[in-house]
C-alpha cells in the first residue's frame, strides 16, 4: 500500500495542473464545493485506514501460510521482482476486482460502500479520488480466489495498488476517444459511460485495468456522441460531509428496515437487487430519483469569504493526512486515533459549511475548542502548531461569520 502513499503528492499535482488549465481555458469542470467533497472522501478513506483492520489481509496471511507446503510441492512461486509474474498478478487482480465492482452494483449492501465513489455531480481528477472507507467491508470477500493460484500477500497487494493506480488517469472528460483501446482498456471515454447515471448508461463498464472483461460478459457500453453524460446518482446526496457520504445508503436501508412490517424484508433487503425497497417502507418514506430531464447540480452559494476559509481548512487536512501517512508509526495508537479522530470531526464541519449550513457556525468553534481540549492528550511536539493553527482559525471564522455576519445561505441545485 506505500505504492498508493507515494502516488498521492502525483495525485495533487496532476489535479492542480487540470484545475489551472480549467481555469484557463474556461471548460467549466472544477466546482470548489464539489472537489472539496471529493479529496475530502478521500482523506477520509486514508486516515481510517489507519486506525482499522484490514479484513483481507487479516484472513489472507493466515490461509496463505497454511498453504503455503501446498504451493510448494506443485512448484508454484511468485516473485515480485519477475516482471511476467507481476503482469499476470494484475490481471489476475483485475478479474476479480471486476466480479467485486459488479456485485457493487448490483446488491444493496455492496452499493452502500461503492455508492461513495459516484456521488460527484462532476467528472473530474477528483473524482478518482473519492473513496469509500469501508465501513462496512465485504471486498474482501472477491479476492479470496487468488490463493487458488498461490498468489503470496506483497504480490496481491503490489497487484491492488497498480490496478487503483492506473484507474486514477481515466477520471477526466478531457481525453477523447482512442479506438483501439477502448478495445482492451478502460480509458476515460469508456469510464465516463460507467460514471454516468443516464439510462442508457447504468451499471455498465466494471473493468478497473481491461475493458475486456466487459466485453466478454456484456456490460460493455461506449460513450455516445448524442448522449452527454450526467454524472451523479439518481438519488443525490445533497452534502459535501464526507461522512455522510459513506453513510447515504447505509441509513436509507436501515430506515427501510425499521418501518417495514415484514421481518423477511428487515432480513433480506440488505441483500435484494440495488435499489430495492420494501412497498409499505417506501409509501412511508418516498425517496424521489432526480429528475435527469431538467438535471441540476447541487450548488449552494456562500459568501466567498467562506468559501475561502474552507478551502484553507481543506489544505491544512490534506497536509496533515500526509503527514500522518508518513509518521502512523511515531505515535502510540491512541494518540493516532485521536488526531484520525479530530481529522474526521474537521472534514465533517468543512463539508457542512460547504453546504450553506446555519448550524456550521457553531459546530466550527466548538470544534476548535474540543481540538484545544484535546492538547493534553497528543504528542508534545504537535502542541505550538495546533495552538497556533486553533487561535488563527477562531479569529478568522469570528470575523468571517460573527462580525461581518456572511450569512449562510439555502443549498440549491444549479
Amino acid at each position: 500500500m506505500g505504492l498508493i502513499t507515494a502516488a498521492i503528492p502525483f495525485f495533487l499535482l496532476a489535479v492542480l495542473i487540470e484545475l489551472t488549465l480549467d481555469r484557463w481555458r474556461g471548460w467549466g469542470l472544477y466546482r470548489l464545493n464539489d472537489a472539496i467533497g471529493s479529496l475530502g472522501a478521500g482523506i477520509l478513506s486514508r486516515i481510517l485506514g489507519l486506525v482499522k483492520v484490514g479484513i483481507l489481509m487479516l484472513l489472507y496471511i493466515p490461509l496463505y501460510q497454511w498453504l503455503e507446503p501446498t504451493y510448494q510441492s506443485l512448484g508454484i512461486h511468485w516473485s515480485l521482482e519477475n516482471p511476467w509474474h507481476m503482469v499476470l498478478a494484475v490481471i489476475a487482480y483485475d478479474f476479480c476486482y471486476y466480479w467485486k465492482h459488479r456485485i457493487s452494483h448490483e446488491i444493496n449492501i455492496f452499493w452502500a460502500e461503492h455508492l461513495v465513489h459516484h456521488q460527484s455531480e462532476d467528472y473530474n481528477l477528483t473524482t478518482a479520488l473519492r473513496q469509500s472507507s469501508d465501513l462496512v467491508p465485504l471486498g474482501w470477500i472477491f479476492y479470496l480466489p487468488l490463493l487458488l493460484l498461490g498468489m503470496p500477500p506483497e504480490v496481491l497487494i503490489t497487484a491492488g495498488a497498480i490496478d487503483l493506480i492506473y484507474q486514477f488517469w481515466v477520471h477526466t472528460q478531457k481525453f477523447p476517444k482512442v479506438r483501439w483501446m477502448e478495445w482492451i482498456l478502460v480509458t476515460p471515454s469508456n469510464h465516463r459511460v460507467h460514471h454516468a447515471q443516464n439510462t442508457i448508461y447504468v451499471d455498465r463498464n466494471y473493468g478497473g485495468i481491461l475493458i475486456i472483461w466487459d466485453r466478454l460478459f456484456g456490460t460493455y457500453q461506449e460513450e455516445l456522441d448524442d448522449e452527454p453524460c450526467i454524472y451523479g446518482v439518481r438519488k443525490p446526496l445533497n452534502t459535501f460531509d464526507p461522512l455522510a457520504a459513506n453513510l447515504q445508503h447505509f441509513k436509507r436501508m436501515w430506515l427501510d428496515a425499521v418501518y417495514t412490517k415484514r421481518w423477511k424484508e428487515k432480513l433480506t433487503l440488505w441483500f435484494r437487487a440495488t435499489g430495492y425497497r420494501p412497498t409499505d417502507a417506501e409509501a412511508a418514506m418516498p425517496v424521489p430519483s432526480g429528475d435527469l430531464s431538467n438535471f441540476r447540480r447541487f450548488d449552494p452559494q456562500i459568501d466567498r469569504g467562506l468559501r475561502w476559509y474552507a478551502l484553507i481548512q481543506h489544505l491544512i487536512y490534506s497536509g496533515a493526512t500526509l503527514a500522518l501517512l508518513s509518521n502512523a508509526g511515531d505515535f502510540s495508537y491512541a494518540s493516532l486515533a485521536l488526531m484520525v479522530l479530530m481529522l474526521v470531526i474537521g472534514l465533517v464541519v468543512n463539508g457542512r459549511v460547504l453546504d450553506g449550513d446555519a448550524r456550521s457556525r457553531h459546530w466550527e468553534l466548538g470544534r476548535l475548542a474540543l481540538l484545544a481540549a484535546t492538547l493534553p492528550l497528543l504528542p508534545a511536539g504537535t502542541w505550538p502548531a495546533l495552538i497556533g493553527y486553533c487561535l488563527a482559525s477562531a479569529i478568522a471564522w469570528w470575523v468571517l461569520v460573527f462580525v461581518h455576519k456572511d450569512d449562510t445561505v439555502t443549498s440549491v441545485r444549479n
